[in-house]
């Protein structure tokens, strides 16, 4: 079986909408599509959302009229993937993106906030959004109580990472002026 090449079809953006219209996908399923498959999305746990929140607050008040801040919406990547992260600051939209959800040269930054999802957002969501030019990534790690940042994503990849623990602060590159303690998101 491992030479046997499995010939696997990759659904488009186009396809996956059009499976939603058909009710093929339900209107009440969690999935995204990621490099072309219908990924199950994780549910949402209580400290998870609790992230969200704070993040959404913060943002919020941070950016004002200069970003827009979606919460848990689709981010086009490309033909073949719209994940749908935690938080995404936009740039402004004067339709706040009801014609189209936005694409990665539109975000300033996103945040996957991970409680069980940690290596699906590592291994697989990190390498699509530096494919597609996402300039800045932030990973909220719940179990290892740490928040990683990926920058300057260039032939698919982010060539410059950090990790943040509690007793630090951090800002997006886009907006340095909208610090946040890293104590703030995480469990106590």
């Amino acid at each position: 079986m491992d030479d046997l090449a499995i010939p696997v079809r990759r659904f488009t953006v186009d396809d996956f909408y059009r499976m939603g219209e058909t009710g093929l996908l339900g209107a009440e399923e969690r999935v995204e599509l990621l490099d072309g498959q219908i990924v199950q999305m994780a549910s949402i746990g209580s400290r998870h959302a609790s992230v969200v929140d704070k993040l959404t607050r913060f943002f919020v008040r941070a950016v004002d009229e200069v970003a827009v801040v979606r919460v848990q919406n689709p981010l086009r990547l490309g033909p073949f993937s719209e994940p749908v992260p935690d938080i995404v600051l936009a740039h402004p939209s004067n339709d706040f993106y009801q014609s189209a959800h936005p694409r990665a040269d539109q975000a300033f930054l996103v945040v996957e906030v991970s409680e069980t999802t940690v290596r699906l957002d590592r291994g697989v969501k990190i390498p699509l959004y530096a494919a597609a030019g996402v300039r800045e990534v932030w990973i909220v790690d719940l179990m290892n109580e740490t928040l990683e940042t990926h920058l300057e994503p260039r032939q698919g990849l982010y060539h410059k990472s950090a990790t943040f623990r509690a007793g630090d602060n951090i800002a997006p590159e886009a907006f340095p002026d909208a610090v946040i303690r890293v104590a703030d998101l995480l469990p106590h």
